[in-house]
């Protein structure tokens, strides 16, 4: 058995007691409700409070927290949920213990939504998001006007929603979301990610990878623009990961496994993406 197969073998025996151990009383489409409900209500009431808006208020407003929502997603996943360090303890464990030992690179797919539970982010994580930007939002609204205000509050809840969205489409297998530029460099990024050997070291952006291009955490050697639009090739990656990736293949008796062989009888779901993707 090689180390894929060790991966792939403890993902599909922790998916199965989970999805047993999880409370009867949990639905996943009230957990995907509250999350929808309140990103959407921020947005409606922010948007609700706007007069006579200004294209400098959008610009010079929406732009900026986009690019801090980026960095607030980059470093959040990469110091809070997959540091050792993290002062929420209990999210980095959900994280790490639960998301990454369900998902695997080779097992990212979801079905029924007791298995949403493992897959959205818990309900207290929208809320904190769009309140990180609540003191920018009040200091614009004061130094600025109070459009300004309510559109930095309205762009963190939008971006949450495209970070969960971008997230979910990342654990779907569709050839069509393959095609799709920026969600299919999304997809293949978070495809590395889930294997347990680089999830803490690479890809930490779950919508586009423009801090891991900036902070040298991307798999790629491509600069910004090319990351950015990379889709589903690897050629880019670095050989150190190939490495590593082909040393995953490589049973422990020192001899590759045939390919297309399962583990322990048991055919891996599939993950989205190409197969080039999954593989390295």
């Amino acid at each position: 058995m090689n180390r894929e197969e060790e991966i792939v073998a403890r993902s599909l025996s922790y998916r199965k007691q989970y999805v047993e151990d999880t409370p009867g009383w949990y639905r996943g489409e009230l957990h995907l409700g509250f999350t929808l409900a309140f990103t959407i209500g921020v947005v409606w009431y922010c948007a609700a409070q706007l007069q006579n808006t200004t294209w400098q208020e959008w610009l010079f407003v929406v732009v900026p927290m986009f690019l801090f929502g980026n960095w607030a997603e980059w470093a959040g996943h990469r110091y809070l949920l997959h540091s050792p360090k993290s002062w929420i303890k209990p999210a980095y464990k959900r994280h790490v213990a639960t998301h990454h030992q369900f998902f695997s690179h080779k097992t990212l797919d979801y079905n029924g939504h007791k298995e949403w539970r493992a897959l959205l982010f818990p309900p207290f994580a929208p809320v904190l998001f769009v309140l990180a930007a609540l003191p920018a939002a009040l200091l614009i609204g004061n130094l600025w006007s109070a459009n300004a205000g309510y559109i930095a509050m309205l762009t963190m809840a939008s971006y949450f929603l495209m970070y969960e969205g971008l997230h979910t489409l990342s654990h779907l297998e569709h050839p069509i979301l393959d095609r799709m530029p920026l969600v299919n460099t999304v997809r293949r990024m978070h495809v590395l990610h889930h294997n347990p050997d680089f999830m803490h070291t690479r890809n930490f952006n779950l919508t586009f990878p423009i801090c891991d291009a900036l902070f040298g955490t991307s798999d790629l050697n491509k600069g910004l623009l090319g990351t950015l639009f990379n889709g589903m090739s690897d050629e880019a990656r670095n050989e150190e990961d190939q490495a590593r990736l082909r040393a995953q293949q490589v049973a422990r008796t020192g001899q590759t496994q045939p390919a297309g062989k399962d583990t322990a009888g048991a055919a891996p779901r599939k993950a989205p993406g190409l197969q080039d993707a999954r593989l390295g």
